[in-house]
């Protein structure tokens, strides 16, 4: 599974200086690359001592997806707009 190299979203309860810490997050909607594991509001999630890495991602026309997988070396997370989004999607 692909690392999150880097997260932006400093109000995700799973970020911690700049890491993610959730064990695997979700990707996309059909139409948009969000981040479905994003969780706002005044919770610490996640495993300290884990990196996180891209579980799944339901963008199918992504250059990096292969059967909902991700195959990207690694991804970068942060704020488009006012949306978590994964920043390495490319359309394929």
């Amino acid at each position: 599974m692909p690392l999150v190299n880097n997260c932006t979203a400093e109000s995700c309860a799973f970020n911690h200086d700049h890491n993610c810490h959730a064990l695997a997050i979700t990707i996309g909607e059909p139409t948009h690359a969000q981040c479905d594991t994003f969780v706002g509001g005044p919770f610490d999630g996640g495993d300290p001592n884990a990196i996180g890495h891209v579980g799944a991602c339901k963008m199918a026309d992504c250059r990096y997806n292969d059967h909902l997988e991700c195959q990207a070396p690694g991804i970068s997370v942060g704020y488009q707009r006012d949306i978590v989004d994964c920043l390495t999607y490319q359309p394929a």
